[in-house]
C-alpha cells in the first residue's frame, strides 16, 4: 500500500495506533485488541483497488468519482474475505468504518447496534487521525507564510 498511496500508508499506521490506545482505553480483550489492531491497520486497503488519480485529486471530486471513493469499503470487504487467516471481523470492519451511528455513513447507511463494534472504534480513530492531519497542514500553511 506504500508504494500504491504514500498518505493512505501512513494514515492507516496512525488509525492503527490510535484505534489500539482507544481499545486500551475501554479494556479490551487480548483478542479483541488484537483483532482491532489489525483491523485498524487493514481498513482503508480497498483503496488499493481506487485509481490514483482520484485519491490525489486535489479539487473538488464530481458525483461519480466520490461514488468511487466509497466503494474501497466494498473492495477491503472483498479483499480480506478471501484472505484465508484474515479473521471474518477484521473483514467487516473494513466494509463499516465509514457507517455512521445516525444511519448516513456508507455503504449500506446502518444504525447504532447493526455497526460492529471494532467499526465503531475504528470509525472514531479514522476520523481523529485525519481531522489531526488537516490542522497540522493548516499550521504548516500559516508557519510557511
Amino acid at each position: 500500500m506504500q508504494e500504491k498511496n504514500e498518505y493512505t500508508y501512513k494514515h492507516n499506521i496512525g488509525v492503527g495506533i490510535i484505534a489500539t490506545y482507544l481499545g486500551t482505553k475501554l479494556g479490551l480483550s487480548k483478542e479483541s485488541l488484537s483483532d482491532l489492531t489489525m483491523a485498524a491497520i487493514l481498513h482503508d486497503v480497498g483503496k488499493t483497488r481506487i485509481p490514483e488519480r482520484l485519491l490525489e485529486k486535489t479539487g473538488k471530486l464530481t458525483a461519480t468519482e466520490y461514488d468511487e471513493i466509497k466503494r474501497h469499503t466494498i473492495y477491503g470487504y472483498e479483499l480480506l474475505k478471501s484472505i484465508p487467516g484474515i479473521p471474518p471481523s477484521i473483514a467487516l470492519t473494513a466494509l463499516q468504518h465509514h457507517e455512521r451511528e445516525d444511519g448516513q455513513g456508507y455503504p449500506h447507511k446502518l444504525k447504532g447496534s447493526n455497526i460492529y463494534y471494532l467499526s465503531k472504534i475504528v470509525a472514531i480513530a479514522d476520523v481523529f487521525h485525519a481531522c489531526h492531519q488537516i490542522v497540522f497542514i493548516i499550521r504548516l500553511c500559516h508557519f510557511i507564510r
